[in-house]
């Protein structure tokens, strides 16, 4: 449950607080009050982000057509970076135009839920809501496809649907994902209490989760061989990303004393007001604000718990399982096929002339036919792999294969390399092993 539970929190909770900052910002920058109910594109850009990644997914995973993983993620990061970038601007632009409105009609003690007149122009306001439900879609879209994925580990293998296991597995993921929406409501609640933390909330939870999505760029960039990084570089990029966790925890903190600050506020407003009923009003605020932090603070304090405590007891170092013996024949190392055919994965290791060790894996998929790859692939390298419950798992990321695809490219799918079945044995040339030395490099 605590695995399911810090899996879901670590996935989308980043993505939550930008959502949460990003509601009422969008408000703000179309010349309306935050504070006021009114038309959510950001809402229908997470949602229609969500179907689509759900779809994707479905459709890789359960249909003849593949995608190249690989490529979609890249097409669909580098646009998010610019889209984010752009609605950052407008929102300052425009939300410093409707904060000094809101000024001068809340010093008439006007109250309507739309300025008027509106001092965002008409076209103005419809690229800002587009730009903002985009930047929704795409940045839901990424990380959705994790929480998905995830949703294939809820029945352990030799359980049931109705097991123990099964249903603590599910218990975990709802309330990762209530967890999600609690802090994203909060900080939405916090950014409309004073729409003038709102621009400068949203600046630094763009400029993290932009972070994240950059790192993913450029490691996807160096896979493909677009762009090259020296090992120092590549040892860089390897631990920003095995510490992408350590964003999400700065945002929590900033939104901390976000709350703590309304708190504070909420606890020392002066009650003023020239007839009773101003003066409850103002009262009403106080103890709103004063709810609002409460509710804040419980939920980033528990969830920078799961982010580090909870993570170093669900996510315990996975041991890659000892290396088996094979036999070198004729410029090949040959694997017997009764030692493979068990249907459980194989780990192997060569040695190469430059004193390299290149780790392969196999695993029989279904009659005659085998998985053969590299123990890495090139979103998370050389990290390997590990079986657990029937299933194999990439050590970085957690993500479950599907073992129909593996020695297929693209993904998180181990790297296929060459080998040949015949005379009751799998063989793969050494010098396909050679060649692999880069990847562990």
């Amino acid at each position: 449950m605590l695995k399911q539970l810090v899996d879901v929190v670590s996935a989308l909770l980043l993505v939550g607080l930008t959502l949460g900052a990003l509601f009422p910002a969008i408000r703000l920058a179309t010349g309306r009050d935050p504070a006021r109910p009114g038309p959510r594109p950001v809402l229908w850009g997470a949602i229609i982000g969500a179907v689509i990644s759900l779809f994707v997914m479905v459709v890789h995973e359960y249909s003849i057509i593949r995608f190249n993983r690989q490529r979609l993620t890249l097409t669909s990061l580098e646009p998010t970076v610019v889209l984010g970038i752009i609605t950052l601007l407008l929102v300052w632009i425009y939300g410093r135009r409707t904060l000094r409105a809101l000024d001068a009609q809340r010093k008439a003690d006007e109250r309507s839920t739309i300025l008027s007149p509106n001092p965002v122009p008409r076209t103005a306001r419809f690229v800002i809501a587009l730009t903002g439900g985009l930047w929704a879609a795409l940045i839901v879209f990424r990380d959705a496809q994790l929480v998905y994925m995830q949703a294939r580990t809820f029945v352990p293998v030799g359980a049931t649907a109705f097991s123990t296991a099964t249903f603590l597995n599910v218990l975990g993921y709802v309330l990762g994902l209530a967890l999600v929406v609690v802090a994203t409501v909060s900080v939405m609640k916090l950014c409309q209490s004073n729409p003038r933390w709102t621009p400068p909330i949203l600046s630094v939870l763009l400029i993290l989760i932009s972070l994240t999505h950059i790192f993913l760029i450029i490691r996807l960039l160096h896979a493909i061989r677009v762009i090259y990084l020296s090992v120092g570089a590549t040892r860089v990029m390897s631990w920003l990303i095995n510490h992408e966790v350590w964003l999400t925890v700065l945002a929590l903190i900033i939104t901390v004393i976000v709350a703590g600050a309304m708190w504070a506020k909420g606890r020392t407003r002066t009650i003023t007001g020239t007839n009773p009923a101003i003066q409850r009003l103002e009262r009403a605020k106080a103890r709103s604000m004063t709810r609002r932090s409460y509710l804040g603070l419980a939920t980033y304090g528990t969830s920078i718990a799961l982010l580090t405590v909870g993570i170093k007891y669900a996510s315990q170092e996975v041991q890659l399982s000892e290396p088996e013996p094979y036999e070198v024949e004729n410029d090949a190392a040959v694997i017997p096929l009764e030692l493979l055919n068990d249907g459980h994965l194989h780990r192997f290791v060569y040695d190469t002339s430059s004193g390299v060790q290149v780790r392969w894996i196999v695993i029989q998929k279904a009659g005659s036919s085998y998985g053969v790859g590299l123990d890495a692939c090139e979103i998370c390298g050389p990290s390997g792999y590990y079986e657990k419950d029937g299933q194999v798992i990439c050590k970085l990321c957690s993500v479950a294969m599907n073992i129909a695809t593996i020695g297929f490219k693209g993904g998180c799918n181990p790297i296929p390399i060459d080998y040949e079945v015949g005379n009751a044995v799998l063989s793969i040339p050494l010098t396909v092993l050679e060649e692999s030395a880069t990847v562990f490099a």
